[in-house]
């Protein structure tokens, strides 16, 4: 488990290829709303998988 920012979580799992694979993302319903989590995701997404190498076949 990877704490992205306070409330919101990733689950990675390392691949062979040294690229990781997106298991769960989580947001916590203390910090976020439904409509936020789904918001900033799709606002930084795409930046969150560049940044911690989650392949593309693996989102």
């Amino acid at each position: 488990m990877l704490q992205v920012e306070p409330g919101m979580y990733l689950y990675l799992i390392s691949l062979p290829d040294g690229g990781n694979e997106l298991k769960r993302v989580h947001f916590s319903r203390k910090c976020f709303s439904e409509e936020e989590a789904e918001k900033w995701w799709n606002e930084n997404g795409q930046k969150i998988c560049e940044k911690y190498n989650i392949t593309p076949d693996h989102v």
